[in-house]
């Protein structure tokens, strides 16, 4: 509550409670004087009137007559303070009591040997006297005084000082406010500037004042640290809302002011456009990170030097930048794309000797007030984007939802989010499924399957192999796919040793760049220090499409595999340009011979010419062979009688889920 007083009240209120104290320690004192001054009063006129009663008072113990107690009782009325006197022999027996009229003194004895020294109560003086004579004590007397009895003048001195004391306060209060007032108007006028600031929109009133003392020191304080914030968060918002390279709108930005074009009654229509530097990476690594933030800064500018005013350009990461034009139609947006890509096309970017053509593509979705939400137009300038590129270099696109490119664009989009989060183990997941490796040359108990990867969208709907693994490739998920496939399965793996004893080997699809992958390579090493698994039964299958240049690269790698005896499988054998050349060279283990020659062989000799020569040669390179696609009982026949190793396919074992292999 104090709190929330000015300080003008508060200083008043102190400056009041502090003289009230000083009234209230002044009555005090009087007040404790004027008791003190009665029980002095009392003493002295006990020691007194003791004095002047002590012949008569011997005369009525050696000779008592009602005559002398009359008399006696007489003078001491006398004294209106004396309530009771009581005179007592030396033998302790009252011989005399003198009670004032009207008094009771049954509620106010006391023995005598409770009086060795004078006894004050609230009102009264209980005091016991010696009643001596010439050297000799008769008796006692004992005396009750009332000390209210005695006239001091306290009350009068009491109301005197009241009324004083009343003026007084007047007065102070007055000057208290006026004190409150001169001396608190700085603090109230700063304060009442600061109270009136509105930090939202950097508006701090200037505080002035002529002092020159501690006030002045305190209203410099004030301006300078305002203006410090205004300053201060000017620049930050300037950072939040700038890229730091360009000195263009930041993503921040620019979905602040299309989120303005997309409310209702702000522009009839508007177009966005997402502008992207065709093989910008060829930049960076022929002329270094340097040249390839230059190029950035100057597009930047020449950007906006061909917009017109009323248009937002941002930088929202990369080479991309996002171009908002409010109140534009697709044809205005379309001719001005036209002419960006020809303004860039045009460019010649020069570093370190090395010459740039640049070229760029451009997406463009014409959209009017509440048709998308802000996430639905970046997905829609996205696809349009896309769309663009798969045309090839400088080209433009404008946005359709049924245009056959912004659909798979948007199946990929929502394909390359379920497979996020599987990989997240969100709310979707893997599978892993297995079909089985049949030997033909031998018998054996041992089992040997590939492992097959399933996935389930959050809804538990399948989404096929052939769907989200193509939107892996493109979107570089591939690796992180691979990872998890092969982590899971050692995992499942290690908790069935007993299956594992009877495991001839497993075939995990890998591609080809993922071998190449450091975070790859780093996560096989880890599996081997965390998995107690025979390494010599896992087998890494590459797609043949894949493998070339690709297992050349990662030679250190796969020699690092295969020293520990993982093995290494060209899959999709011969639908590749140059297939039996590099057969020669890449370090394989097993080659699996594609589907298409198997399929067909039973009808068509040359299938099955291939399928003989791949079989033979990779014998003379101690390489086993697996074919693909085994369907009828005819291809197992044929295929055994080539010598082909083992087979897969639906005749032989239809794919299953792993969990009933590990069982």
């Amino acid at each position: 509550m104090w709190h929330k007083i000015s300080i003008r009240w508060q200083l008043i209120a102190l400056m009041s409670l502090a003289l009230v104290l000083v009234m209230l320690s002044i009555l005090l004192t009087d007040y404790f004087s004027d008791i003190k001054q009665r029980k002095a009063l009392a003493l002295e006129q006990a020691a007194t009137l003791s004095h002047a009663l002590e012949q008569d008072l011997v005369r009525a113990i050696l000779d008592p007559k009602a005559d002398t107690y009359s008399d006696i009782s007489f003078r001491v009325s006398g004294f209106e303070s004396v309530m009771m006197l009581s005179v007592f022999n030396d033998s302790e027996r009252e011989v005399f009591r003198y009670v004032r009229e009207a008094f009771d003194p049954k509620s106010h004895q006391i023995s005598f040997s409770d009086l060795e020294q004078p006894v004050f109560s609230d009102r009264f003086l209980h005091t016991r006297q010696p009643l001596v004579v010439d050297g000799y004590q008769f008796g006692h007397m004992l005396f009750l005084i009332d000390l209210q009895q005695y006239r001091t003048g306290l009350r009068e001195q009491l109301i005197s000082k009241a009324t004083i004391f009343a003026t007084e306060l007047v007065i102070a209060l007055l000057l208290a406010w006026w004190i409150s007032k001169n001396y608190t108007r700085p603090f109230s006028t700063l304060a009442k500037a600061m109270k009136s600031a509105d930090v939202t929109q950097l508006a701090f009133p200037r505080a002035e004042t002529n002092a020159e003392n501690e006030i002045g020191t305190l209203y410099q304080g004030y301006n300078q640290l305002t203006g410090e914030i205004i300053k201060t968060t000017e620049h930050l918002k300037y950072l939040g809302e700038h890229d730091s390279l360009t000195g263009l709108m930041n993503r921040y930005a620019i979905e602040q002011q299309i989120e303005l074009a997309l409310q209702e009654g702000v522009f009839e229509q508007s177009v966005l456009m997402l502008f992207d530097i065709d093989q910008f990476k060829l930049v960076n690594d022929g002329a270094g990170h340097a040249a390839g933030d230059e190029l950035l800064k100057q597009l930047g500018h020449l950007l906006t030097e061909k917009l017109p005013e009323s248009a937002k350009i941002a930088r929202v990461g990369g080479d991309d930048f996002l171009i908002l034009l409010p109140g534009s139609d697709t044809l205005i947006a379309k001719s001005l794309a036209e002419i960006l890509i020809k303004t860039i096309d045009d460019f010649r970017y020069t570093r370190n000797d090395h010459i740039f053509n640049i070229t760029a593509c451009i997406g463009l979705v014409s959209f009017k007030p509440c048709e998308y939400t802000l996430q639905a137009l970046s997905i829609a300038v996205d696809t349009a984007f896309y769309a663009a590129k798969t045309k090839g270099y400088g080209k433009i696109n404008v946005y359709h939802p049924d245009d056959e490119k912004v659909q798979q664009y948007s199946r990929d989009v929502q394909t390359v989010a379920v497979l996020k989060d599987a990989l997240e183990d969100g709310q979707a997941r893997f599978e892993l499924w297995a079909q089985a490796i049949v030997p033909f040359q031998k018998t054996t108990d041992n089992i040997s399957y590939e492992i097959l990867l399933r996935l389930k969208n959050a809804d538990g709907e399948m989404v096929y192999p052939d769907l989200f693994l193509p939107a892996a490739n493109r979107y570089q998920l591939m690796v992180a796919v691979d990872s998890y496939v092969l982590w899971k399965y050692l995992e499942l793996a290690s908790q069935h040793p007993e299956h594992v004893a009877k495991l001839d080997f497993v075939n995990i699809n890998m591609s080809g760049a993922t071998l190449n992958n450091p975070d790859f390579q780093e996560k096989i090493r880890l599996a081997i220090e965390t998995f107690d698994f025979p390494w010599d039964k896992l087998v890494l299958e590459v797609t043949e499409t894949s493998a070339v240049g690709n297992l050349a690269l990662a030679s250190d790698f796969i020699q690092y595999c295969r020293n520990l005896g993982i093995r290494v499988a060209l899959d999709d054998f011969g639908t590749g340009m140059a297939s039996f050349e590099y057969l020669k060279h890449l370090p394989l283990d097993v080659v699996k011979i594609d589907g298409s020659f198997v399929r067909d062989m039973l009808d068509d000799p040359v299938d099955l010419a291939m399928v003989s020569y791949v079989n033979e040669i990779s014998k003379l390179r101690n390489q086993e062979t697996i074919a693909e696609f085994v369907e009828l009982q005819e291809h197992a026949e044929q295929l055994t009688k080539i010598g082909i190793d083992y087979g897969q396919g639906y005749h032989l074992e239809k794919p299953k889920p792993l969990s009933e292999w590990l069982s």
